[in-house]
């Protein structure tokens, strides 16, 4: 199968949770291909609050920046270990991503927004999804944030080999 999806927990509240057995066997077992893609992952010392990066989301969104970012995110979170906790290391990186950085800051001290994420959250958990994927195809990790016809030309991809 050239196609799989690992999945990373992710949840709605304000503190570093510690690194699960479940989290370090999923990075095992990606990162041979992700260092053979010249993708260097680390144990992460915790599993920070991640609420704030959604929102950071959601302006890069409105920017058409949404890809931008979630590399630029993950590669700071999976590589560099940057704490994403931070608000004023996630309007740097915003920044790096190209996203306007007055937007970026004002997005994540919206109270109204955080509560509307973390509600959006709790709903998720209700219809049974514990986290974002990442998607392995063919030694590549991709975001699993996928829309409906990105998913579907990947999966297209994975029957046509």
């Amino acid at each position: 199968v050239r196609a799989q999806v690992v999945g990373t927990e992710v949840l709605g509240v304000d503190a570093t949770l510690p690194v699960t057995i479940d989290l370090l066997a999923e990075l095992d077992a990606v990162t041979s291909a992700a260092a053979s893609g010249g993708i260097v992952l680390r144990r992460p010392p915790g599993l920070p609050p991640t609420a704030a990066a959604h929102l950071v989301e959601d302006v890069a969104r409105e920017h058409g920046l949404d890809d931008a970012w979630r590399t630029r995110c993950y590669e700071a979170f999976w590589t560099d270990g940057a704490d994403i906790a931070d608000h004023a290391v996630l309007v740097g990186l915003a920044d790096d991503a190209g996203l306007p950085r007055t937007a970026v800051a004002a997005a994540i001290e919206d109270r109204v927004a955080l509560l509307a994420i973390r509600r959006r959250f709790a709903g998720h958990r209700r219809d049974g999804v514990g986290g974002v994927p990442t998607i392995s195809y063919d030694r590549t990790l991709i975001p699993g944030l996928l829309d409906d016809a990105d998913l579907l030309a990947l999966s297209e991809l994975d029957s046509d080999a």
